[in-house]
């Protein structure tokens, strides 16, 4: 007899009342019942709670909870919690403003019953692009196919964060991996935690077609964020970016270095240090302002792109254009 696959979905919630009920609709007609949804709400100010509440309540879906914070957590956090208590075999972190395909959770769920080496599996994505908001451009992934399966390689073009975390699901027995990421790393996030773990472990794989429409607008936690931090000028930005992105590296490489069962370690790391080395080399050239160092620099980049972006940026500057 054919073992039955178990689903949670967890969402954090925090003022979504604009786009909530589009969100819940998409998991209730999945194709594949869900056996647990858990929805934590982080002191939403306006009715997310109370329409989620007369959602579940009307619908009489007795296996939805609605929990709220005491105190505000932050997604961040409220997203690990809820990883941590989902209890079905595989868990799908759920954001409160998209729509999911139907056959979303059927189709990820069956492809990670098949082939136990997926850890963590993503997939793509369609967009809708609301008022304020900008475009998300699917990013290309270096995948190397496996039994018909598309394992996602550690490379340096995918080292750094490729999908939104609404395209996930996760083994709930890798949930400790992904938790242990994010207590070590820095200003770290579920979707970081979950893509470098498994990155790691070589136990991240691609659902290569889209599983939900992504919605993009100016309301997000997370785009205010950004929008707080490009408070600065954009030349500055630019700048505390690659600094950003070295920590983030650092964490990996750390974590890499601490795990067992990581295979392949210092290649690995080789990897991580190269870029850290030329995002470094990066940010000082553009400290100095120069385009002359620039342009003679360009075998510290590893991509020509960005080296031509860096030059473009220092003559913005210095035309007074930033």
């Amino acid at each position: 007899m054919e073992k039955k696959i178990t689903v949670s979905v967890v969402m954090a919630t925090y003022n979504g009342e604009r786009n909530i009920i589009e969100q819940l609709d998409s998991l209730k007609n999945q194709t594949k019942v869900i056996d647990e949804v858990i929805i934590c709400d982080d002191g939403s100010t306006d009715r997310t709670v109370e329409m989620i509440q007369e959602y579940i309540a009307l619908n009489h879906l007795n296996n939805w909870t609605m929990k709220i914070n005491k105190v505000n957590k932050g997604w961040r956090q409220n997203f690990m919690d809820l990883l941590n208590e989902a209890s079905s075999e595989y868990i799908f972190p759920c954001d409160q403003d998209d729509i999911w395909y139907d056959d979303k959770i059927e189709k990820m769920s069956t492809m990670m019953s098949k082939n136990p080496k997926i850890a963590v599996l993503v997939s793509n994505y369609t967009e809708i692009i609301e008022e304020g908001g900008h475009s998300s451009k699917l990013q290309p992934l270096k995948t190397q196919l496996n039994s018909l399966y598309h394992q996602i390689i550690f490379v340096r073009e995918n080292v750094m964060l490729k999908r939104p975390g609404c395209v996930y699901a996760v083994r709930k027995d890798f949930v400790l991996n992904v938790t242990d990421y994010f207590n070590q790393a820095l200003n770290s996030a579920h979707d970081i935690s979950l893509w470098a773990s498994a990155l790691a472990f070589d136990r991240l794989y691609l659902l290569d077609e889209p599983t939900i429409v992504f919605r993009r607008h100016g309301q997000s936690t997370f785009k205010k964020e950004t929008i707080t931090s490009k408070k600065e000028s954009k030349y500055q930005y630019r700048i505390n970016m690659l600094n950003r992105y070295n920590e983030r590296l650092n964490s990996l490489n750390q974590y890499i270095a601490r795990e067992n069962g990581i295979e392949n370690k210092q290649k690995k790391e080789e990897i991580i240090k190269r870029m850290m080395k030329i995002n470094t080399n990066r940010a000082n050239l553009l400290e100095k302002r120069s385009v002359i160092k620039i342009i003679f620099s360009f075998g510290k980049y590893g991509k020509p792109f960005d080296y031509f972006a860096d030059i473009y940026h220092v003559f913005k500057l210095r035309l007074g254009k930033d």
